[in-house]
């Protein structure tokens, strides 16, 4: 995480509005924990910065914040930094280490400069490292040299072990023989040497002896190899003798900007000894080239020669690297061929010319001879969604669909293949969609009775004909019809003839527990086709009884029409259960039912076993919940306030109204007498609480830090707002007013009590300042709250 200089001087430059008469109550680290979780729980910046005024945060302690920060910072950066120098690219062959120097140095611009390349991400893949196995038998081809460790077994008439470490001059020392060399030997050919050479000291090893030998190594000796180029961490690598190319590429982070997959050249000697191309290895599974390193082998990855965007529909949509020659053909291998769909008889290459664009359409024939050139961008089409051969037939007959021309001709010969009409079908005119050759559409009339019957001459079909035989059904307007209310599954049912109320109740799960069986409507529009005037009667309403699901009063032998709705009403006498909760002091808390409609504060008291001896009834609130209606007036306020907002100290924008508010009563007058107008009539879902006694009085507004004071009886408000360091230079002084515990709230007037618990509001003056030098030169209330969240944002974002 990194800190813009520019961005915390302005904002600690805005700060200086910030009174430095203010106390904290927080400590430097507590400011930074108290944003970065405010910000964690998805507070906004306006909400964090009024918090932290009110905790009395100050431009001094703000200028004390940063420094620390800042060394925060730098300590992370400086460890940040030792961690990286103690992996550098001479590392230790452990695996670990192999992912945590990919992910570390190599995997964030692996991954940003990678272009969807194919290929591109196979050094980064930390399940794919090519570490070598050291489990396995040591391959007869490996090269010793100088650290490897070999075991020189010899079995038979003769049996002895030897284990020796090659020295830095390439032999191992054996008693009598001297120092052998084997530097520069294969497992294979040093197994023959040692065998000729031992023969001087174990006679059973000549060529007619009974003793054999066999070599195998011990602990293998690492090796020091270069990685050039385009890698994400060019330099020296210290790897095991086992490691092969890929392995190497994996330790430098991965192949990055214009580096080439297709021609990975190591040198040894000053001379190529092997050329990789990564997509060998991809698309056939192949390492050649990926050959075992040997001491100071240098791995160049040069950039790339071509690489080409292929689009469209193909299995593998990308780039791709080519060499020069590979053709379109060797490119579609590379993708996977075509996708279904694909239009596989043309490509359409775009190409650069050096001085504008080209467009090539290359045929099918040409796929294996057209050479592709850095920068050509390939699109595979779609199909045509045209057919060659085909004709449909819809409607009334057993199987509708797609047949193939040739195999049926004409429309008799089309109905026949679709196993013939259904009883209903309307054969006197079916019709026939026809494309004429500029593929516009025209309506044949098709007398499909007489067709059938041979009265009338058969039809010759053509390509896209589509038949559509009608129902007799499809002639009448058949309609739904509609069940809603106190069912189970309230919905749209099709019509059936002799349907009745009965039938649609079923068809929709049955009636609900709230059902009312004395009142059920049926809505029926009204319909007359011979109508030629407007009547004032727009429906037709009927009424009816049930009982045990059947209808027992109303029209005798009614039955459901098509677009009827039916509504099941609710009973009015269904009650479902509802809820009223205390909490704080008294003998029982938590939810109490609604006995009645009228039940009232004291009755809820009541049926919690009444306060405790710590309640204090005087400060006890009613928090309720807020109706449509209520949010819906509250939203009108706010709206009229946002519209005076340059007349107002406050930011109407952005509140949020919630879903709750509080209602000012008087418990304890409540309690005193019962069913008064202060024993209030509650509503379900509201929350009784009752407090214990509250011996502070709270100041918060355009003072000079927002403060708590201990509750004196025989002070007024001035005492208070003194202790909160006294009015600031834009209180609004003849408006202060007070909220009270149990949700008054009244203006505080000269001389004016205040009662415990209570909250003092100072307004805020309105805002006249109308330059960014005016507004950084006054300290106010909501400048501080700006420069305050402004200045904790930029710190800690």
């Amino acid at each position: 995480m990194q800190i813009s200089k520019t961005i915390l001087t302005v904002a600690f430059a805005l700060f200086s509005g910030v009174s430095a008469m203010a106390q904290s109550t927080m400590t430097d680290q507590q400011v930074i924990d108290y944003g970065k979780q405010g910000m964690a729980a998805g507070k906004d910046v306006k909400t964090i910065g009024r918090e932290l005024m009110a905790k009395g945060v100050t431009r001094e302690q703000a200028e004390r914040v940063k420094k620390l920060y800042e060394s925060q910072q730098g300590e992370n950066i400086q460890r940040s930094a030792a961690d990286t120098k103690s992996r550098t690219h001479i590392s230790t062959d452990a695996e670990e280490d192999d992912a945590l120097v990919a992910e570390t140095l190599g995997e964030e611009k692996a991954v940003s400069e990678s272009t969807a390349i194919f290929g591109r991400n196979i050094f980064n893949n930390h399940a794919l490292n090519f570490a070598p196995s050291e489990n396995l038998a040591t391959p007869l081809n490996y090269t010793l040299g100088p650290g490897d460790e070999v075991i020189i077994d010899i079995f038979g008439a003769n049996q002895t072990t030897l284990r020796q470490t090659i020295s830095p001059e390439g032999s191992i020392n054996v008693d009598v023989l001297g120092p052998l060399y084997l530097n520069g030997m294969t497992i294979e050919s040093a197994n023959s040497y040692l065998k000729k050479r031992l023969s001087a000291i174990y006679a059973g090893l000549n060529k007619k002896g009974t003793s054999d030998i066999r070599l195998s190594l011990g602990q293998i000796r690492t090796i020091q190899v270069n990685i050039l180029g385009e890698v994400a961490n060019p330099g020296t690598y210290v790897l095991s003798s086992l490691s092969t190319v890929f392995h190497a590429l994996y330790r430098a982070g991965g192949i990055v900007g214009t580096g080439t997959l297709r021609a990975i050249q190591v040198n040894r000697n000053n001379r190529i000894v092997a050329e990789c191309d990564v997509y060998d290895f991809l698309v056939n599974g192949s390492r050649k080239g990926d050959i075992r390193l040997q001491e100071g082998d240098v791995i160049l990855v040069k950039p790339y020669t071509a690489v080409v965007n292929l689009k469209g529909n193909v299995k593998r949509p990308m780039y791709f690297e080519m060499k020069e020659g590979e053709t379109l053909k060797t490119l579609l291998n590379y993708a996977g061929g075509f996708a279904k769909g694909a239009y596989t008889s043309s490509i359409t290459v775009i190409r650069q010319t050096g001085r504008q664009y080209e467009v090539c359409t290359v045929d099918e024939f040409q796929f294996a001879n057209f050479q592709l050139k850095d920068g050509d961008e390939i699109e595979v089409g779609e199909l045509l969604s045209r057919f060659e051969n085909r004709v449909r037939i819809e409607g009334a007959v057993y199987k509708e669909g797609l047949y193939q021309l040739g195999n049926v001709t004409t429309v008799k010969g089309l109905v026949e293949k679709a196993d013939g009409v259904l009883p209903e079908a309307f054969l006197n005119r079916a019709v026939m969609h026809r494309e004429r050759p500029d593929r516009s559409l025209e309506i044949v009339s098709v007398d499909l009775k007489g067709i059938l019957e041979g009265t009338a001459p058969d039809i010759a079909l053509h390509n896209n004909d589509v038949l559509f035989v009608p129902s007799i059904y499809d002639l009448q307007d058949l309609g739904n019809v509609t069940i809603n209310g106190e069912v189970i599954a309230p919905g749209t049912f099709a019509y059936a003839d002799n349907m009745t109320i009965e039938d649609l109740v079923l068809m929709a799960g049955g009636l609900t527990n709230a059902a009312s069986l004395a009142r059920v409507d049926v809505v029926r529009r009204l319909k007359d086709a011979d109508s030629k005037v407007a009547g004032d009667k727009l429906s037709e309403v009927f009424s009816f009884s049930m009982k045990s699901g059947f209808v027992i009063d109303g029209t005798e032998g009614f039955h459901l029409q098509p677009y009827d709705m039916v509504t099941v009403r609710r009973s009015p006498g269904y009650h479902e259960q509802q809820f009223v909760s205390v909490t704080g002091e008294t003998n029982f808390t938590g939810s109490f039912p609604m006995v009645n409609k009228e039940m009232r504060l004291s009755q809820l008291v009541e049926l919690a076993g009444g306060p405790t001896i710590s309640a204090y009834l005087e400060g006890a609130r009613l928090e309720r919940q807020m109706t449509v209606r209520e949010r819906e007036l509250l939203k009108d306020v706010l709206r009229a306030m946002r519209a005076n907002n340059e007349k107002d100290s406050i930011n109407w924008t952005g509140i949020d109204v919630g879903n709750t508010y509080y209602v000012a009563i008087d418990l304890d007058k409540a309690l005193a007498n019962p069913g008064s107008k202060d024993d209030l009539v509650l509503r379900v879902g509201d929350i009784l609480n009752v407090p214990v006694f509250d011996n502070t009085v709270r100041v918060n507004g355009a003072v000079m830090s927002a403060n708590s004071v201990t509750y004196n009886p025989t002070k007024k408000a001035k005492y208070y707002i003194e202790n909160a360091g006294g009015f600031n230079d834009r209180a609004r002084k003849s408006r202060l007013f007070a909220i009270e515990m149990n949700g008054h709230i009244r203006k505080i007037k000269k001389g004016s009590s205040i009662n415990p618990g209570s909250e003092i509001i100072v307004p805020t003056k309105a805002k006249k300042q109308t330059n960014l030098a005016n507004i950084l030169g006054v300290a106010s209330t909501t400048a501080s709250v700006a420069t305050m969240l402004g200045t904790l944002y930029n710190i800690i974002k």
